[in-house]
């Protein structure tokens, strides 16, 4: 059977020939079931995974998008077609530190507006390739056979693997915090690191809305206790050269000289917020309605 090189994918398009060199092999690993058995189809026999350290090895600068959404492997295999040896799927499997994770680096890389295919959580299809994310996996799957044929194939391989991830898939509960109304499709995103362009502030969930054609973003952070979000606010304030006065739940109003005025309630262990909002009734409105966000 033929093995290709290994080589970086960036979104949707540019492939980088590199070498076979900084992988280690397992076969019967756990992450064996990830890589099923497909009519017509032969699968390599090694399954190559890649850590922290040797991630570079094969997709190069793009290592980085992968580290900030604490990236834990990457395990890669090949099938190919039984009948033409030429034609073959190459299947990249990125296992990051949890499910939030694995959608931030998703939708970092989803296109607008994507094609959307019923697998996983989510996930989306283009000539040669096809993305999506369960669990906390992040897979992407390409060839250089775009025929109905191979597109067919790869949509039934991925689905094998999303069942085998989790048979019941749900997006992160983070992604349900933001109101729907006015909501831009498929804005939303997670931003793991240097939110707003500041090192002190990470782990945004983030959408994009239209209300009567005011464009503007909503945005919510998660803590694991009240103390992160002081500690958070606390920096931003230090940042603006406000005085924070006595730092307590509910609302603040950073005065950023990088992104505006950025509304945020401070709400038990969440910061929900606004930003690129002018429209001071709207800003109200959201800042109303987070304060009573449950």
């Amino acid at each position: 059977m033929k093995v290709l090189k290994r080589y970086a994918v960036v979104p949707l398009a540019v492939f980088l020939f590199l070498g076979m060199t900084g992988a280690s092999h397992a076969a019967n690993g756990n992450h064996e079931k990830l890589f099923p058995g497909m009519p017509g189809w032969e699968r390599s026999g090694e399954i190559d995974v890649y850590d922290w350290d040797t991630i570079w090895d094969i997709i190069n600068g793009a290592a980085e998008l992968f580290y900030a959404y604490d990236f834990q492997e990457m395990y890669w295999g090949q099938y190919t077609n039984s009948v033409d040896e030429d034609i073959y799927i190459v299947m990249e499997i990125y296992r990051q530190g949890n499910p939030v994770m694995a959608f931030g680096v998703y939708s970092q890389e989803r296109p607008r507006p994507p094609r959307l295919i019923d697998v996983g959580v989510e996930g989306f299809a283009a000539p040669g390739a096809l993305h999506f994310f369960v669990s906390d996996l992040y897979v992407r799957m390409r060839s250089h056979d775009t025929s109905e044929e191979t597109a067919g194939a790869m949509k039934k391989l991925a689905g094998k693997v999303a069942e085998a991830a989790d048979p019941m898939p749900e997006y992160p509960a983070i992604t349900g915090k933001l109101p729907e109304e006015g909501k831009v499709a498929f804005s939303e995103e997670f931003i793991n690191t240097n939110f707003l362009g500041h090192s002190f502030l990470a782990g945004a969930f983030v959408s994009g809305y239209d209300i009567n054609g005011t464009r503007f973003n909503l945005f919510v952070v998660e803590h694991e206790d009240p103390d992160g979000c002081r500690n958070m606010l606390a920096d931003y304030y230090e940042f603006s050269g406000q005085d924070p006065g006595n730092l307590a739940e509910g609302v603040h109003r950073m005065d950023d000289r990088w992104n505006g005025e950025v509304g945020i309630v401070w709400k038990d262990r969440y910061l929900y917020g606004y930003y690129n909002l002018e429209d001071e009734a709207l800003q109200e409105k959201y800042l109303e309605k987070f304060s009573g966000s449950n």
